[in-house]
């Protein structure tokens, strides 16, 4: 049997925060008090709260899964995650990825829980700025059924472009198979969206205003129609280079908090030095803010993860900090079907935890009560992959 009891100021637990004491057994929290009567560890000014839940994620530390990958890719993958606090993922993975990442959910890893495959597209009609002249398939049900096949049974989440033909049956058979549906890379205008929530509905919009028409005062495009329905969760992107603070406040205004689900977007290149770095034969530029562009100048995922993206919120746009921790932790856990095991902190539930300081620098990090990424002693040569930086040919 395993015990321990932390003494912090600062518990987020459900009914709000707490100055006290949490205890974990066994893999789950037993209790949280604001007294303890036998020995304890003190986090000093270190909040401990409920671990990030990303559900869309390409990459991190120089793992990607986006391209073709190992087990072992996956598990470093799982690993680096933990160090900016996330307990659960979603691998928003490409097809030569999907094999080895349901391979490893079946295995005993250290780091982020996976909880099953997202499939950003392919059926995509693109959208929004920057648009580049590439094309895709159409929606087509067979084809989703060979995708699905080769995810072994655990894709959680497939992300469509609704206004293409074929994608009402390509819904339909999706819900069928209990896998939700994400509105993304749309060129749809209101009436579209509108349309396609009224005859077959989905779940969630994919990195909400970006990869999509904008609001206009003469049509309020995909976004506009997105935030006035309702039913519907919003993926968003905080790190203020997809998203500006005031545009964010709009969408704050017009849904609650709790329909948002904080993604990081990220890619391979998150949490790896700026600089110019090779991809898929074409120059991406990474800045210090997070910022990548490819060589079309089009923002191609984020450099950041959500435990800065939260710390964006509350120091920039004015959300408060249990609003927006909540946001990267119990809403993706509602989204998915999980929140009476984890997501927030209350006796009963798996020991899912983030230590992390004013600043939102992570320093402990714990999955199912075990400790699987330590300040201390997990250094960036446990962390990240070597290879990745051989992609890298310029500096900032």
């Amino acid at each position: 049997m395993s015990k321990i009891t932390w003494k912090s100021k600062r518990i987020l637990t459900e009914n709000g925060m707490v100055n006290g004491y949490i205890t974990i057994e066994d893999g789950y929290i037993r209790d949280i008090s604001d007294h303890c009567d036998g020995a304890y560890q003190d986090a000093g000014e270190l909040g401990i709260y409920p671990g990030i839940i990303d559900i869309h994620n390409h990459g991190f530390g120089g793992w990607s899964m986006t391209d073709p990958c190992e087990d072992e890719d996956v598990r470093g993958y799982a690993k680096a995650l933990a160090s900016v606090g996330v307990t659960g993922i979603l691998p928003t993975a490409k097809e030569d990825a999907f094999e080895a990442v349901a391979r490893v959910m079946d295995q005993d890893y250290e780091g982020a829980a996976i909880y099953g495959i997202h499939s950003e597209g392919p059926f995509w009609a693109r959208g929004g700025e920057n648009t580049v002249g590439m094309s895709w398939p159409l929606p087509d049900v067979e084809e989703t059924k060979r995708l699905t096949a080769r995810a072994g049974g655990k894709m959680a989440m497939m992300a469509i472009a609704p206004e293409l033909p074929g994608a009402y049956d390509v819904i339909r058979y999706l819900h069928a198979q209990g896998i939700k549906v994400a509105c993304c890379h749309t060129a749809a205008h209101s009436r579209e969206i509108y349309d396609a929530l009224e005859h077959v509905g989905f779940d969630i919009a994919t990195h909400l205003g970006n990869g999509m028409q904008g609001i206009h005062h003469r049509d309020v495009g995909a976004l506009g129609a997105l935030l006035l329905s309702e039913g519907l969760y919003y993926e968003v992107i905080t790190d203020l280079n997809h998203i500006c603070a005031d545009m964010l406040k709009i969408m704050f205004r017009l849904q609650p908090y709790e329909k948002f689900c904080l993604i990081s977007d990220s890619n391979y290149i998150a949490g790896l030095p700026a600089g110019t770095y090779m991809r898929y034969g074409r120059k991406m530029f990474a800045d210090e803010k997070g910022l990548i562009l490819n060589s079309d100048g089009r923002i191609c995922g984020s450099g950041k993860w959500v435990l800065y993206n939260i710390g964006q919120l509350v120091n920039h746009v004015g959300v408060p900090l249990e609003a927006a921790l909540r946001m990267a932790s119990i809403n993706p856990a509602r989204f998915l079907g999980i929140q009476e095991k984890t997501g927030s902190i209350r006796s009963g539930k798996r020991a899912d935890l983030m230590f992390v300081d004013e600043q939102f620098v992570c320093h402990r990090t714990y999955v199912g009560g075990k400790i699987v990424f330590d300040r201390l002693t997990d250094t960036g040569e446990r962390i990240f992959n070597p290879e990745a930086m051989k992609r890298r040919v310029e500096n900032a």
